[in-house]
Formats: C-alpha cells, sequence, structure tokens
C-alpha cells in the first residue's frame, strides 16, 4: 500500500502560510516540536503528527499471511498500544488552548494502517480504539483520504475568512468612497450656484452697460 508522508499532503493541500513545520509549543519548557501545526481562525493551530510503526504493522501482516489467529491478535494488540502511548504524548505535550485545538491529529500515513486503527475493538472493554484515543486523549487518527477531507476542510473555512476579511474591508472601502462622491457632489453643486451668480452678474453687467452705451448715444445724438 502506498505511504503519503504528512509534508508532502500539506504542501499539495494547504498553501505555505497556513501550517508551519516543526512547531515548540512549550518553547521555555522542552525541546519537543510538533510535526506540523496547521493556522486556523485567529491564528489557533492545530497539531498535527505522524506515527508509523511498520514494524508492527509488518507483525499483523506476517500473522495475518501464516494464519496464525494468536500471533494476529497479539500484533494488533502492540500495534493499537503504540498508538494510545504516542496518543498520550501528543496529548500531554502538544495540546495547549487556547494556543492549540483542544484535540490533535495523528496521521497514519498508509490506508491499510489506517484500517487496522478503525476496525480495532479492546478485546475486555469492545471499546472502538478511535473512540478511546478521542474521549481519553481528544485525538482523532486519520488516513490519507480522511487527513486530505480534513486539510481541505480547513482551507475552505481559512479562504472563507480570508473572503469575510475582504468583504468587510471592501465595504469599508465603499463607504468611504460613498462619503467622497457624496463631498464631490456637493463640491459640483456649489460650483453650480457660483457659475449661476456669475451668469447673473454678467446678464446684469450686459443691461447696465446697454443702459450706459444708449444714455451715452442720446447724449450725442439727441432728437
Amino acid at each position: 500500500l502506498a505511504e503519503f508522508s504528512l509534508a508532502s499532503l500539506l504542501k499539495d493541500l494547504l498553501p505555505a502560510a497556513q501550517y508551519i513545520a516543526n512547531v515548540k509549543m512549550k518553547p521555555d519548557e522542552t525541546r519537543d516540536v510538533i510535526e506540523f501545526a496547521v493556522k486556523l481562525q485567529n491564528d489557533v493551530l492545530c497539531p498535527i503528527d505522524s506515527h508509523w510503526p511498520i514494524e508492527k504493522y509488518k507483525a499483523i501482516d506476517s500473522a495475518y499471511q501464516l494464519k496464525d489467529k494468536d500471533a494476529l491478535a497479539e500484533a494488533r494488540d502492540d500495534l493499537a498500544s503504540a498508538f494510545k502511548i504516542k496518543a498520550k504524548k501528543v496529548s500531554e505535550k502538544y495540546i495547549m488552548p487556547p494556543k492549540t485545538t483542544d484535540f490533535a491529529i495523528i496521521y497514519a500515513p498508509t490506508e491499510g494502517l489506517y484500517a487496522e486503527l478503525v476496525s480495532y475493538r479492546d478485546p475486555k472493554t469492545k471499546e472502538l480504539l478511535m473512540e478511546e484515543l478521542r474521549t481519553k486523549y481528544k485525538i482523532t487518527i486519520a488516513g490519507p483520504n480522511t487527513l486530505s477531507a480534513i486539510l481541505q476542510s480547513y482551507h475552505l473555512g481559512f479562504q472563507t475568512l480570508k473572503v469575510q476579511k475582504h468583504a468587510t474591508q471592501i465595504h469599508d472601502d465603499l463607504k468611504k468612497l460613498s462619503t467622497r462622491f457624496e463631498k464631490h457632489f456637493l463640491g459640483i453643486d456649489g460650483l453650480r450656484k457660483k457659475l449661476e451668480e456669475a451668469m447673473s452678474y454678467t446678464i446684469d453687467f450686459g443691461k447696465s452697460a446697454r443702459s450706459i452705451k444708449n444714455t451715452l448715444e442720446n447724449i450725442k445724438e439727441p432728437e
């Protein structure tokens, strides 16, 4: 089964500005880093770490090929235990609201591995592994297809947020433009009034000039 790296999925599905690699959640207290963190609304980070205990997965395949039921059950228990340990670590070290979301994602890089984890139930409690990790550690397991869908929804939400911010900016710009147009047309109205006054003065001046001319003509040539 094909393995899809977490880095390649993020690169294919998200713009570089929307995620950060090797993030220290507690820079002053520990050297531990989460593999990637995706930026969500208000710069809240969603921690994502991959886990691929390949030898434990191979043990499942080997037991299946040999049709050894006991070995198969033991191998599946070992794989589940490995993810429980990983989930506990990620939960304790990297889930830090409000800096992060109140959950984190552990990425299983093959669909075969993801299928094993999804189908696993605790032999005693019969609880699904996925439910146990979500309830106890606030961890979501995602395979390549599942993570792709999650990332696409995150990106859509991120773009929607950007559109909303942009729409707000457009609205503000239109309000400013409307105010400027209003002032502009008020200025034109003022200019029109001044031109009308000038035209009125011009007409009055013309009338006065004609009256003066007629008076002068009468003086030169009295009837």
